[in-house]
């Protein structure tokens, strides 16, 4: 009796905390994020680089600058010592804070206590499993039970070892579908993932691709990145793409000029100077000064400010 009144609890007695990111506001810490796209379009490309950026120190593909992290990155698909380290050495990761689990002729699967024991002694920040349908073992991925039980396993690890564990996927064929359900699989994935990124090939520029945030769970969904890959397989960012009005990235003549973003910056600094305001009420302030919302969201990433719900409103406030 006494061991089931101790799992009794009033979220009174819980203390608030804020929510830990890796990289506001695409991957938090402590939970699971989805990566998905199709075959081909640049996903584990993509995520060398930012293994390298984030072993290394570099500034990460909007600007901010984080903390060393030891990885951990898994990988099914390709030969570890001619294509995974080759890749990472060409991104110029730090293949010394990068780890991964020697798999047997018995496999891995997501829900492995070797998943757990290697987050613990490596220490690592983050978890990527590429593609994780290679790692469910007899589960089945359109069995809405089956993945809850390992999704809810993998949060729980975690959650205890405040590591950012993200998933790739490849997408279906449902071209028309919403971008949410297009990830193989039962819905109950990226439903269970607080954060889900979708890889996409522009289609007026097929040399480019579009990372979107489809859907955060944390924060307001992140701005549209777009990144080209050379023929040395080295990926380069393109940040002035973000100053489009529309999610059109391409192709498109009202493209908002470097300087409304600082005008942005300056806007919202002030507005955020005494204390925290409602979204809407900023939206309203930067339409006023004909700057769009999505130039607004992304001078606000630029100067750390931070977003949170509050009942059914969203508020902003500058970093503390």
């Amino acid at each position: 009796m006494a061991d089931e009144e101790q799992r009794i609890c009033w979220y009174k007695d819980v203390q608030s905390t804020p929510v830990d990111w890796l990289w506001y506001p695409y991957i938090p810490l402590g939970k699971i994020s989805l990566i998905q796209g199709d075959p081909g379009d640049g996903k584990s490309t993509m995520l060398m680089d930012l293994i390298a950026r984030l072993t290394t120190g570099r500034e990460m593909p909007d600007g901010k600058a984080l903390q060393k992290i030891n990885v951990i990155y898994q990988c099914s698909e390709d030969g570890i010592s001619d294509t995974i380290k080759p890749r990472l050495e060409n991104a110029g990761a730090d293949c010394s804070r990068v780890g991964y689990i020697k798999e047997d002729i018995l496999g891995l699967t997501l829900d492995d206590e070797e998943m757990r024991t290697a987050i613990i002694q490596m220490k690592a920040s983050l978890l990527v499993i590429d593609p994780f349908q290679a790692y469910l073992g007899d589960a089945d991925m359109s069995s809405a039970v089956g993945m809850r039980r390992i999704m809810r396993r993998l949060n729980i690890w975690a959650t205890a070892y405040n590591c950012a564990i993200v998933l790739v996927g490849h997408l279906n064929k449902r071209a028309g579908s919403k971008e949410i359900y297009r990830g193989l699989g039962s819905i109950d994935l990226a439903a269970s993932a607080r954060s889900v990124i979708q890889i996409e090939r522009d289609e007026n520029n097929p040399s480019l691709r579009t990372v979107k945030h489809i859907k955060s769970n944390l924060a307001q969904n992140g701005s549209n990145l777009s990144f080209a890959i050379e023929s040395s397989g080295k990926v380069v960012w393109h940040p002035s793409l973000q100053f489009y009005d529309n999610y059109d990235l391409i192709g498109k003549s009202d493209m908002v000029k470097i300087g409304k973003v600082d005008k942005a910056i300056e806007i919202i600094t002030s507005v955020l100077s005494k204390g925290p305001v409602e979204a809407t009420t900023i939206e309203e302030i930067t339409k006023k000064e004909s700057i769009s919302w999505r130039t607004a969201k992304y001078a606000k990433d630029r100067i750390g400010a931070e977003s949170y719900k509050q009942g059914k409103k969203w508020f902003w406030s500058l970093p503390q």
